[in-house]
């Protein structure tokens, strides 16, 4: 067998992986909320236990006392209430529920050794027990699960290891070996027993109390009856509801300080994982990761739309490693000889992080910021090899194969037997001439990607000085700064919206995080105006730069002929005009979606509605009619494809009537979501299209500089 596995950094101070004093003091806290959740947990059950006694004797007692048939009655309802406090108890605390993933193959050491031994010697290494099951699924994670039962407060939980074959895709065996050692931390017996016993009792209070399903559905089919016993099975489940809220109050209060202990227990675990490689294969791993979760997402998304196509992957993790390479050529980052990108810091500049972090939900899960910079902190250096994690498997193609195909018989319901295999180079190179198709020049720097053309004003063909003119020039008025300067502005905007949603109690949140600090989320309503007044000075500017960019080029295009900067204000006035429309359009196609929704989704309660809905989207698909009839007649648009030109010849011969003698046309309302939803998307892409014509016309006026 050959000695894959990754050794220990030489100079690794160990001294780094023993838990820190803040890390007991959370310990401590957390256990003491943990103390007096079973003090009370007790005292119900007892209170519970004792009234189920106390009913099933009286009603024992009054039957012998009393040997009549009321008395008999009474007593035989005593008992079956007091039978029932008992049972629904039991099913209430020893309800145990299986974590569930229909993609998890168990594979054996026999297949894979290496795997195996690279296991062993880890599990040592983190001083945890080597899991009872190891599996593979199609995912980025590598992760510990375990069935959680009101028993695994006080035996330990036979644990198994997940490994996301999408991890193994997107890292090298160095940090493989930071990632797999992250997660064995959670459960390491180095200083870390009670942690680990917090992180999981945590897990088994909340799955009693909020994910009991089995007990929930039991309670409604009994109570829902209606016979005696549903009778007594309502009053026993009052019973039993009021100490889950009672509970729930006290889980309150162990959650919260389990969120910030948490939060130490992260730290902690990043800790042991990068003392056992090192700070710089600790960073790339999280970047890698973070990729190769973008790119494995994508292939995910593209099933259906390929299915559709009667075209499929062979082997879905080849298609992600593709990606992985284009993305990284896209955003100009290197590739190490494994193959996989080096990312570096500049790559993250394009990428600004909202101001505003809702933590109070996601506590434990520290930001790849915050990890890195405690990475960095650690400075532990070591030459780690960088070969793929893929030499852990035996036959690593084959397990890729299978696994895609589990993917597509769980995912897509095929309606031909007959597919045709594309490649993963031939998919990239649609995919890239796709993007050919609707990038804009790279000289305008993503200004205008993703966002509309203002309105033109008088101001905007005012022609500019000459001494106005020498002041600017492409690179001067797209330059970076002005670009960090708009995204900076689209994000406030965004952050300035969630504050408002904070304030008026969309967002349901005690606390939130602006700037790197917490506030309650009364403050939420002072940020929003503080950010508002920004917003609208930003807006100002970014209006302003709009204008001049427009008056340097109309100024430019006069120079050269008067009839050529008439001719740019036309395109312009003209790509409004269909902006305009587009927007229009969107509008009427989310109403469609909006309706047809609602009358999926709605439940029982809402079918007196039902006649309200369908006349509802009969009028909004008499107006989509309308906007797309406007639309094929505008000498603007003409260019519809075969497929969605023919789809629109069949709709135009329909009525827009959605239900017959109360029987819905589900036929039809299926057409009407497709048809609206190609048309929105086809009439978009002409809008980017048409930008783009715009601006390779703008560029004939410059000589790049």
């Amino acid at each position: 067998m050959t000695n894959l596995y990754p050794g220990c950094p030489e100079n690794a101070d160990l001294a780094l992986i023993q838990p820190t004093v803040l890390f007991r003091q959370q310990i401590m806290k957390a256990l003491s909320c943990v103390v007096l959740f079973f003090i009370l947990y007790v005292v119900l059950l007892v209170t519970a236990v004792a009234l189920a006694v106390a009913c099933i004797s009286g009603g024992i007692i009054l039957f012998r006392r009393y040997p009549t048939w009321l008395s008999g009655i009474t007593g035989f309802s005593l008992v079956l209430l007091g039978g029932m406090v008992l049972f629904f108890l039991i099913k209430f605390l020893f309800n145990k529920r299986p974590a569930t993933n229909p993609y998890r193959t168990q594979i054996f050491a026999d297949n894979h050794p290496d795997l195996f031994d690279f296991i062993t010697r880890l599990v040592k290494e983190t001083r945890m027990r080597f899991p009872n099951k190891v599996f593979v699924v199609p995912d980025m994670n590598a992760t510990i699960f375990y069935n959680s039962s009101f028993l695994g407060l006080f035996l330990p939980a036979r644990k198994n290891l997940e490994i996301g074959l999408g991890l193994i895709n997107s890292v090298n065996i160095s940090e493989f070996k930071m990632l797999l050692a992250h997660e064995f931390a959670h459960f390491s017996r180095r200083s870390m027993k009670l942690g680990s016993y917090i992180y999981s009792l945590n897990k088994v209070l909340y799955n009693m109390l909020y994910e009991n399903e089995r007990w929930t559905e039991m309670e409604m089919r009994w109570s829902n009856g209606g016979s005696l016993l549903s009778f007594f099975a309502h009053i026993t489940t009052r019973i039993l509801n009021f100490m889950q809220w009672i509970l729930r109050k006290i889980y309150f209060l162990i959650n919260q300080q389990y969120l910030t202990l948490s939060r130490e227990m992260e730290f902690y675990t990043d800790t042991v994982a990068v003392g056992l490689t090192s700070t710089e294969t600790a960073v790339s791993g999280l970047r890698r990761v973070e990729m190769g979760g973008y790119c494995l997402d994508h292939c995910f998304h593209k099933l259906p739309e390929l299915a559709e196509k009667t075209v499929r992957f062979s082997n879905i993790f080849s298609v992600q490693r593709a990606l992985i390479h284009y993305y990284a050529s896209q955003n100009h980052l290197s590739l190490d000889p494994t193959g996989l990108p080096v990312i570096n810091n500049h790559y993250f500049q394009n990428f600004l992080k909202s101001r505003v972090q809702l933590r109070e939900q996601w506590t434990s899960h520290l930001t790849r910021e915050d990890r890195e910079a405690h990475f960095l902190q650690a400075n532990v250096s070591c030459t780690m090899p960088d070969n793929s994690a893929w030499v852990l498997f035996n036959d690593p193609e084959q397990l890729q194969q299978q696994m895609t195909a589990l993917v597509y018989n769980y995912t897509i319901s095929p309606t031909t037997d007959t597919f045709t295999e594309i490649s993963p180079a031939a998919y990239i190179d649609e995919l890239s001439q796709r993007h050919r198709l609707y990038e804009y020049p790279r000289v305008f720097n993503d200004y205008y990607d993703n966002r509309p053309f203002n309105e033109m004003t008088e101001a905007y063909t005012r022609l500019l000085s000459p001494e106005e003119i020498k002041k600017y020039s492409l690179r001067e008025i797209y330059h970076s700064d002005i670009i960090s300067r708009m995204r900076a502005f689209y994000r406030d905007r965004q952050d300035a919206e969630t504050l408002q949603a904070i304030s008026s109690g969309q967002f349901q949140t005690r606390y939130f995080e602006f700037d790197g600090q917490k506030y309650s989320a009364p403050r939420a309503r002072q940020l929003a105006r503080m950010l508002s007044a920004k917003v609208a000075e930003e807006q100002e500017w970014l209006l302003q730069q709009d204008e001049t960019a427009f008056r340097y080029h109309y100024t430019l295009a006069w120079q050269k002929d008067p009839a050529i900067a008439a001719r740019l204000k036309k395109e312009y006035e003209q790509l409004l005009e269909y902006q305009q429309t587009g927007h229009q359009l969107n509008d009427q196609v989310i109403r469609i979606i909006h309706c047809i929704s609602l009358l999926f989704n709605g439940g029982d309660h809402e079918m007196e509605n039902m006649p309200t809905l369908f006349d509802e989207l009969s009028a909004e698909c008499w107006s989509f009619r309308m906007m797309a009839e406007n639309i094929c007649n505008s000498p603007l648009y003409h260019a519809f494809p075969d497929n969605l030109h023919q789809k629109l010849q069949e709709f135009w011969q329909q009525d827009c009537t959605f239900i017959d003698d109360m029987i819905p046309n589900y036929v039809a309302i299926q057409e009407l979501h497709e048809i609206s939803s190609l048309m929105m998307e086809h009439y978009n892409n002409g809008v980017i299209l048409l930008k783009k014509a715009y601006l390779e016309f703008i560029l004939t006026l410059h000589t790049v500089d």
